[in-house]
């Protein structure tokens, strides 16, 4: 699908009034999104959790990364709603719990992180859809 085109339901119907997010938007809110607001997360807790023990301090900010990436995706997403971007099932409405997590495998893991960034970037440059929104049965959609 080209950006502007209506989506396909998952049955198969058009709906019109649904439209693929351009991939402007999408890298834009990702800046906000994916980093920005990730790595003023960590910093702050990081200075809050420094008389930790490194293991218990790692577990916590691992804890807050995946907390920050389903909140975004269920909540609010500050870049997003600058760009005026939101995910959606396939058929437009909110996504569930388990679509925001399953979209967000390949980026919750820190040693995946790295990789999995590039493997959505890839395949939002090429195909217009991160491979876990495909997994997930989501998009990201203009409105």
């Amino acid at each position: 699908m080209s950006n502007g085109e209506p989506v396909v339901t998952g049955d198969g119907s058009a709906a019109p009034s649904i439209q693929l997010a351009p991939k402007g938007r999408r890298f834009a809110s990702a800046i906000v999104d994916l980093l920005i607001v990730p790595i003023g997360l960590g910093i702050v807790a990081g200075l809050l959790l420094l008389a930790l023990p490194e293991i218990v301090r790692n577990g916590i900010l691992i804890a807050i990364n995946i907390g920050w990436l389903l909140f975004r995706d269920l909540v609010f997403a500050p870049g997003r709603k600058m760009v005026g971007i939101r995910v959606a099932n396939m058929e437009g409405g909110k996504i569930t719990i388990g679509q925001a997590f399953i979209r967000n495998s390949l980026i919750m893991i820190p040693f995946v992180l790295l990789i999995g960034y590039i493997i959505e970037i890839i395949f939002v440059s090429t195909k217009g859809r991160r491979l876990a929104d495909k997994w997930a049965g989501t998009q990201i959609i203009v409105g």
